[in-house]
């Protein structure tokens, strides 16, 4: 009998999002492959009973759980350590997190005797009180071999810094969740390409088709229905897409964008809703439970982003035979245009008018879109095989 090989993963936490659902996903996959242990700053999250009850999980202690949450919910910890948290972050903000990381990685022990560690959630920009995990690979963890994944758009995030750098090039495998984000990597640290690798994302395709069938909205059909699951963030560019949606009901179209999610541009995006008279044109719906059942019987999926890495949700609505319309971002054209599930365009607010104009005045193309999906098997093995080849290779 072949002896499992002994793999640590490292993450910050287990809240809701695409880097703490793609873990789960992940650790389902793979849970009979290794012989794994979970170390998690934080166990908090919704996800947090998803975990296999195969897996060893090792929980840090108080101090570096401040890594892995919020300011309010460090209060709960009591106020020794709000207050240090916020010292913590105060110091970030007006020099960086080195100290701040150092400091707490110093109050746990290290973990010894690991073939494989794994440092799922990328490094933050410099000034913000985030991450910590990669240091905690480097540092704190004994393995013959340590990896680190790329979650992001390396060259935008805003985490491209001398600091990141530099510890980057001390793992032995560096892994991206796209094509389009190993490229953009690539372009800031091209001395590292022999060690970069793509790992898609694992999706829970079974589970995702369940829920959405499960009590599925139903749309009022004189409207055509666009839907988006997303943070509501700056970054997500819903603002400007309101004005696309504004300038298109004023042309005639009749539209209603059924927005899922919360975030900080809520009361924003309220006003400008308001102020515009959309309230019969956009609707918010805030965090859903099951976000899949406002996705399975929508004309349209769009995505606004000013910039994105590998968004999960795009493989999720392909596997829900939904079109998609996304701006072009880093993995856009890999994942949206090349499988033929949707249309990428200009990163503006014109472009996604263009686009958008010219998909409500070719709807047939819609069904053509749909049909292609709905003839595809989605399922892990690549993503799986990817994994698989990145731990066992030379």
């Amino acid at each position: 009998m072949v002896k499992k090989q002994k793999v640590i993963i490292v993450s910050n936490n287990l809240a809701t999002g695409g880097i703490q659902k793609a873990l789960i996903n992940l650790l389902q996959e793979i849970k009979d492959q290794y012989e794994i242990t979970l170390f998690l700053f934080s166990d908090y999250g919704e996800n947090q009973n998803k975990i296999p009850e195969s897996l060893k999980v090792i929980k840090a202690n108080s101090y570096l759980k401040l890594l892995g949450i919020s300011q309010k919910e460090s209060k709960k910890m009591g106020m020794f350590y709000y207050i240090l948290r916020a010292l913590l972050v105060l110091w970030t903000r007006i020099f960086n997190n080195n100290l701040p990381i150092r400091f707490l990685l110093s109050t746990e022990s290290n973990l010894k005797k690991y073939d494989i560690a794994i440092s799922y959630v990328h490094s933050s920009p410099d000034k913000l009180f985030y991450g910590g995990c990669n240091e905690f690979v480097l540092t704190k963890i004994e393995a013959s071999r340590k990896c680190a994944f790329i979650h992001c758009d390396f060259l935008n995030f805003g985490g491209n810094t001398k600091k990141n750098k530099k510890m980057y090039k001390q793992f032995n495998r560096i892994i991206t969740v796209s094509e389009g984000c190993k490229t953009n990597f690539l372009k800031a640290l091209p001395e590292l390409e022999n060690i970069t690798y793509t790992v898609r994302n694992c999706h829970e395709y079974t589970g995702i088709i369940k829920s959405a069938y499960n009590t599925p909205v139903q749309y009022d059909s004189r409207y055509f229905n666009i839907v988006t699951v997303a943070r509501l963030s700056e970054e997500k560019g819903i603002i400007r897409a309101i004005d696309v949606i504004n300038q298109l009901v004023k042309l005639g179209y009749k539209i209603c964008w059924h927005l899922i999610g919360e975030g900080s541009q809520r009361e924003k995006i309220e006003s400008v809703i308001t102020n515009n008279g959309l309230e019969g044109n956009v609707v918010l719906y805030g965090n859903q439970q099951n976000p899949y059942k406002f996705m399975l019987n929508a004309d349209l999926f769009l995505l606004p982003s000013y910039h994105e890495a590998a968004p999960m949700v795009f493989d999720e609505a392909k596997c829900l035979g939904l079109p998609i319309l996304t701006t072009n971002t880093t993995s856009a054209t890999e994942i949206v245009e090349t499988g033929n599930a949707g249309w990428t365009c200009e990163n503006s607010s014109d472009g996604i008018k263009v686009r958008l104009k010219y998909i409500l005045d070719n709807r047939n193309e819609l069904s053509k879109i749909k049909n292609n999906l709905k003839k595809q098997n989605f399922n892990n093995e690549q993503a799986i095989k990817q994994f698989n080849d990145v731990l066992n290779g030379d």
